[in-house]
């Protein structure tokens, strides 16, 4: 045969070798635990790379469980069908397996991927969930898509041999969100419940009724959705408008309502989140914040019972209809847990209540904090007698004693939920500045919401403990973390729910899941940037793009700071905004007119931020931060024998006392200054550079930071 032949031969012989090989499952490429560990938010507890075949999502044909996971498996297969066209089969044993097994803890997990097989094991349905939650995170982000009709079946989506086991650091891993100034509609509630479960969040806190609104149908009083759920021209209650409101929002104009869930909703609402493992726990507030309640049923204080925000606490008839409320609600919702409030109480009406002075001197009550913890007293003996747990805000404990089994959220900071924790007194931490996301996330004109607690900064929310400064004997009273978002400032859009919850959401997830060992607020952004935000972007959630920053440097260069590198920043030094025509940052630039530079940060799916950015900030030589005990910085390159100043800024939190030593070498003497911080206030030192143009500094907290802060250099 001649030569040219025989090749051509050989060539048909070994092509449909290679075309049958290169369909067939490959191995050979090896994961890193580094990269499979960017995946995870909030971030796994314990992974390891296993030997063994990869698994192939492509050939996935069945599900494998026992009765009681189907539900959990049917919620498996509608994911997976965004990215396979075969049906997916859930029967007794499957390609990827699910299972309960009784050793492990209720929300504890086990995810194995090893030889062409996925087997998740939890302690609990839940725990099975949550183990499926992480499954989910190792595959391409349109897995979370709404809508995706046309999979890639070209792609073959390989997965890691793997082992992880995860449970969570707290018990309690909450949301609470305000449904009555503005009310979420049902199908937006359903989403909100559905994302904070691909987070591991086990509890969604609805605060279903305050003065502005009451938002749950009670068959008992039909006036209370008849009345209470309307508010605006010629109704029921006053329109609505909060004082420090921004300009975009107008007060009611129009009636706003009637606005409230029913009870079939309710149910509803409960199933779905059971699958997903959220508790829903319901929040009637009293007995203030009670006008909804008041104008309803006539429950306030004489001669006006009609009115007033404050239930009075003298009357049996008022104990008999809040016995008919809470009635209905412990049958609709199963947590062990109601939160009655209690809250922000205007003892000034209990004081001009002519009925409840009478009451308090019959029952020997000294003043109206005394009156207010009878009145829990009498609450939570009403909640105990339907099988529940009382939860109330941290003015539950003034007054007096709480009753046994009563729970309290601290929000006016973490001192209250220290001091419970210290009686022995079960505690969620949800302190204000770093858990109330109706707090702005910068401090810019455009970005929306209060600051009373100040700035509540991802990083904020990120590097918050709530076993912070809570000695050892008394952690097991901290059950866990609840963010908050209170409805004011969230009209006339309701994308401001998911503005402000996301990513922050994100971060505190972490708070709650991850042991604080295995957290890193660098690798949380890292992780956001590579993956997170884009499985956001693929359920169409308009979270806020974290922002990148603008730094001077030498007085007219400008240096950008951005979140993560798959960010994308455009900029102008013309005045103009820079959403057309804004020229990409790659390095610094020079700028001589300042107050002309503006900037936009995109995501990396190539969403712009909401506003553009004007703030031009000094670089800081260093930084503090959470949990810092000391801070150190070299910088080189200064002008020789020159005179500057150092200049420490304790941005947020509590006043605390340090120690700042500097030296121009490491041979000089160290010269050390001690001064107490003060939030918002600067401290200012003088120094000399030597020759070299070298500065030593340290900084020395006397205990652990709960804050952050900057120190800058200043040339004189």
């Amino acid at each position: 045969m001649p030569r040219r032949e025989y090749w051509i031969y050989a060539l048909l012989l070994i092509l449909p070798l290679q075309l049958f090989s290169c369909s067939l499952p490959t191995s050979h490429r090896k994961f890193t635990k580094a990269e499979v560990l960017q995946r995870f938010v909030p971030q796994v507890n314990h992974l390891t790379i296993e030997e063994g075949e990869a698994f192939y999502l492509n050939d996935l044909k069945s599900i494998g469980c026992k009765n009681e996971l189907v539900p959990t498996a049917n919620y498996l297969v509608e994911k997976l069908s965004r990215l396979t066209n075969a049906k997916v089969m859930v029967d007794n044993q499957g390609d990827i397996s699910l299972s309960i097994n009784s050793t492990l803890s209720k929300e504890e997990y086990i995810l194995s991927i090893k030889d062409h097989h996925v087997i998740i094991q939890g302690g609990s349905a839940a725990g099975v969930y949550y183990g499926i939650q992480t499954f989910l995170q190792l595959l391409p982000p349109y897995v979370y898509a709404q809508k995706y009709d046309e999979p890639d079946l070209m792609t073959r989506i390989e997965l890691p041999p793997l082992q992880i086991k995860d449970k969570p650091h707290f018990t309690y891993r909450g949301m609470m969100v305000d449904v009555s100034r503005h009310f979420m509609p049902f199908p937006l509630l359903l989403r909100y419940v559905d994302v904070l479960s691909q987070h591991k969040m086990n509890t969604l806190h609805l605060h279903l009724a305050d003065s502005q609104g009451w938002r749950i149908e009670i068959k008992s009083h039909p006036e209370l959705t008849e009345v209470g759920a309307i508010r605006g021209i010629k109704e029921k209650l006053l329109p609505y408008r909060h004082k420090k409101s921004p300009s975009y929002q107008p007060m009611d104009k129009d009636p706003y309502g009637p606005f409230y869930y029913t009870q079939d909703q309710i149910r509803m609402l409960v199933k779905y989140a059971l699958l997903r493992g959220v508790d829903i726990i319901p929040e009637i507030d009293v007995p203030g914040h009670s006008r909804a309640l008041n104008k309803s049923l006539g429950l306030g204080c004489s001669p006006t019972p009609h009115k007033g925000d404050v239930v009075c606490a003298s009357s049996p008839n008022n104990l008999k209809l809040l016995d008919d409320i809470f009635t209905e609600i412990a049958a609709l919702f199963p947590s062990k847990y109601i939160h009655f409030g209690g809250d922000e109480v205007r003892f000034s009406q209990w004081k001009r209540c002519p009925k409840c002075q009478k009451y308090m001197r019959e029952h020997h009550l000294k003043d109206e904090k005394a009156l207010q913890n009878d009145f829990v007293h009498h609450i939570t003996e009403m909640l105990h007698s339907k099988g529940k747990n009382p939860i109330g805000w941290n003015e539950i404990l003034l007054g007096g004693e709480l009753p046994k089994g009563t729970m309290i959220m601290s929000w006016e900071g973490v001192d209250p939920g220290i001091k419970a924790a210290k009686r022995n007194i079960d505690v969620v931490m949800a302190p204000g500045p770093y858990c109330y996301f109706d707090m702005k996330e910068a401090n810019h004109v455009n970005e929306p919401g209060h600051s009373w607690a100040g700035i509540v900064s991802l990083e904020d929310v990120y590097n918050y403990n709530p076993l912070w400064d809570i000695p050892a004997s008394f952690q097991k009273n901290i059950k866990g973390v609840s963010g908050a978002l209170w409805s004011e400032f969230v009209v006339p859009e309701l994308v401001q729910f998911w503005y402000k919850s996301y990513p922050r959401i994100c971060a505190l997830s972490e708070v709650g899941w991850t042991n604080t060992k295995h957290k890193s607020y660098r690798s949380f952004m890292n992780r956001l940037g590579m993956y997170h935000l884009n499985r956001l972007d693929a359920q169409n959630i308009p979270y806020r793009i974290p922002r990148a920053i603008a730094y001077i440097e030498d007085n007219d260069s400008v240096y950008i700071k951005k979140p993560f590198k798959e960010a994308e920043v455009r900029y102008n030094t013309n005045g103009e905004s820079p959403l057309k025509n804004g020229t990409k940052y790659s390095k610094m630039f020079g700028c001589k007119d300042l107050n002309k530079v503006k900037y936009v940060t995109y995501s990396p799916s190539g969403r712009a931020a909401s506003y553009v950015s004007d703030l031009i900030i000094k670089r800081p030589m260093m930084t503090f931060t959470h949990e810092d005990v000391k801070v150190h910085c070299t910088t080189k390159g200064l002008i020789p024998n020159a005179n500057y100043q150092i200049e420490v800024l304790l941005q947020k939190g509590s006043k605390i006392s340090s120690t700042l030593t500097y030296r121009t070498s490491k041979e000089d003497h160290a010269v050390t200054h001690q001064f107490t911080l003060n939030p918002k206030r600067t401290k200012k030192v003088k120094v000399k550079t030597n020759e070299e143009g070298m500065l030593i500094v340290d900084m020395t907290f006397h205990q652990a930071l709960r804050g952050r802060g900057k120190v800058y250099l200043k040339r004189l």
